[in-house]
């Protein structure tokens, strides 16, 4: 028996209206109203359960489930889900991406700090904006680990916890916004644990040799963190509890069916996490802002603590670290090889691993990859990873975890995570008797098209992580989808590299705000909200000096052909010379005070860099 069965069923489908200032939330069925109804008062925020309401106007709304509500200066606002399509299927239960979102009660606000709040919560919520990639399912808890999960259905007695109790509060993304309704009780059914993060899936997939024939499916899960949560340059580093930006576990789950029905079930997790010393790099306009780092007696109990909170968790740590040995990210580097070594001086179960991708891999030598892989061989064979069922061996678990860091912690980690997670495959595989994992090339010659399906769910996996945190799709994608790198590749990073400027200086200050809204990073107090003032953007003068450049380009051409009447000197002086000078001043201008161009978050610029 299974603690999903015996979890209270969730409502999947319920009809919303507006009456007055209240929202009333009718669950739904086939035959029509089940159970009671909910009512949400949008001036109080009170929620109620009522009598259930058997028939619904023709306006009302469907909605999938409730992400939350929140409560400000004049009203209060609701965020229900009114939109989500099938993704994949996980212990097997449908999970669902949010396509739609809708936000009630903004009509009845009366302040203007409250509109700019509630707007921030909107654009936080919407998928269409900075709400991008939420997950969730009716039947399991998509926060756990398939390990975590059958070790709690395993442990589990006594009265069952709903589905919001039992989630992983690191990835229980709408854990604020729900708190309304997890204090109000007996509103179990309504609360709907959302996971920001990705979700990828093949299936179906087939193995076959002459004497073997498996059925399959591989799902990729990232589950993003709620602590540090941000952007690429607002949130750096550690804070002061040892929480790191950027962090995100993922889990490859593979399962094989045989012939006659035997189900194997694989897990291998490994995550990822920004350096954990109390570092920063505020955006100055610059392409690479300067990285400022604490004193070491600063940063010693965040480094403590963060290592002290995964070995509590995974048990066994391997930190691969993939940043440059020299310049600044040598400066970081070293002060993480200082650390570790301080760290293990008293403690055991971390391991240290610096490889310089950079410097072994260039552009794109990525064979190298292979070195990384002859260090930390070992290791991963030691730590193993989830499996249950009685296909491809006994039963185990996996003893530790991967920790992969590059800077960001987004282009080279996908690289190396896409590496490992092809090495549990192979292992899988291998124990099922389908290839030989020790031949590196047995899964392209052996099943070819899995191969190629699989390096495109990695380098989804990639960009889904990468859009989240620096605004575009993960660098360096071409070869986790196809093995190679290519000029086109390389221009495609280019393209990318320069969204991300723009992003990370213009329009990332505001993304902060909201996310630290929804999370609860920040709390409207009864004084009222700040005013929430953007500046203006450096777009508009940065566009117009490319537009007189390209507008002098033009006159000199005709200038060399003879097109233009008078004397070529006075013309190429007016036309060429004045135009390009007046375009360098503005770009110089820009450069010069660049800082008041930039997009700083308002609502919480403390947590930028966390020690003075």
């Amino acid at each position: 028996m299974t603690v999903q069965a015996q979890q209270p069923q969730m409502h999947s489908l319920m009809k919303l209206q507006e009456y007055g200032g209240m929202v009333i939330l009718q669950p739904w069925g086939e035959q029509g109203a089940i159970g009671q109804s909910l009512t949400f008062d949008m001036q109080t925020g009170k929620l109620t359960l009522a009598d259930a309401i058997g028939k619904m106007q023709k306006q009302s709304t469907d909605v999938f489930g409730i992400m939350g509500t929140a409560k400000l200066q004049t009203g209060c606002v609701l965020v229900a889900v009114t939109g989500a399509r099938k993704v994949a299927v996980v212990r097997g239960c449908q999970v669902y991406q949010v396509t739609d979102t809708k936000l009630y009660g903004k009509y009845h606000l009366n302040s203007k700090d409250d509109d700019k709040m509630m707007e921030l919560i909107e654009e936080a919520c919407d998928p269409g904006v900075f709400g991008q990639q939420f997950f969730f399912s009716y039947g399991t808890d998509i926060t756990l680990t398939q390990q975590r999960f059958t070790s709690l259905s395993e442990s589990s007695s006594g009265e069952p916890k709903p589905q919001w109790a039992r989630a992983d509060k690191r990835f229980f993304w709408n854990r604020h916004l729900t708190q309304s309704l997890t204090e109000a009780g007996g509103l179990d059914r309504f609360v709907l644990p959302m996971m920001l993060g990705s979700i990828g899936e093949l299936r179906p997939l087939q193995f076959q040799t002459p004497d073997k024939h498996y059925g399959a499916s591989i799902t990729l899960i990232a589950r993003r963190s709620i602590q540090r949560i941000g952007t690429r340059h607002w949130r750096r580093g550690a804070d002061t509890q040892g929480a790191v930006a950027n962090f995100v576990e993922s889990e490859q789950i593979v399962v094989l069916e045989d012939k006659q029905g035997n189900v194997t079930t694989s897990s291998f997790v490994q995550i990822r996490g920004s350096i954990p010393l109390l570092w920063s790099q505020i955006p100055n306009i610059k392409y690479k802002p300067p990285t400022r780092i604490a004193p070491p007696t600063e940063y010693h109990p965040a480094f403590d603590r963060h290592f002290k909170d995964l070995l509590e968790t995974y048990q066994d740590v391997v930190a691969v670290n993939l940043v440059n040995q020299h310049g600044s990210e040598g400066i970081l580097a070293q002060a993480f090889q200082d650390e570790a070594q301080r760290f293990c001086q008293t403690s055991t179960g971390l391991r240290l691993v610096a490889f310089d991708f950079h410097k072994q891999c260039g552009a794109s030598n990525y064979k190298n990859l292979s070195r990384l892989w002859d260090t930390i061989k070992q290791d991963f064979k030691r730590q193993g990873f989830f499996q249950s069922g009685s296909v491809a061996g006994d039963k185990q678990r996996q003893k530790g975890v991967v920790r992969v860091n590059c800077i960001d912690c987004l282009d080279r980690t996908n690289v190396v995570q896409g590496l490992l997670g092809r090495k549990h495959l192979e292992y899988v595989l291998d124990r099922a008797g389908l290839l030989d994992a020790t031949d590196i090339l047995a899964l392209p010659n052996t099943f070819p098209q899995v191969e190629k399906r699989f390096k495109w769910l990695w380098a989804d996996h990639g960009d889904d992580i990468s859009r989240q945190y620096a605004g575009t799709g993960a660098l360096k994608s071409g070869f986790t989808r196809t093995g190679k790198r290519t000029t086109f590749g390389l221009l495609d990073d280019g393209v990318k590299s320069i969204v991300r400027y723009y992003l990370n200086n213009f329009c990332d200050g505001r993304k902060q705000d909201a996310v630290d809204l929804v999370t609860g990073n920040y709390s409207i107090s009864k004084d009222g909200p700040p005013v929430v003032s953007r500046m203006p953007s450096a777009w508009l003068p940065v566009a117009l000096a490319l537009n007189i450049v390209v507008w002098a380009w033009f006159n000199s051409i005709y200038l060399a052909l003879g097109r233009l009447d008078g004397n070529n000197f006075v013309n190429f002086a007016q036309l060429v010379m004045l135009p390009c000078m007046l375009a360098f001043t503005i770009i110089y201008a820009v450069g010069k005070f660049g800082e008041k161009f930039i997009d700083r978050p308002q609502l919480r610029p403390d947590l930028s860099q966390v020690w003075k």
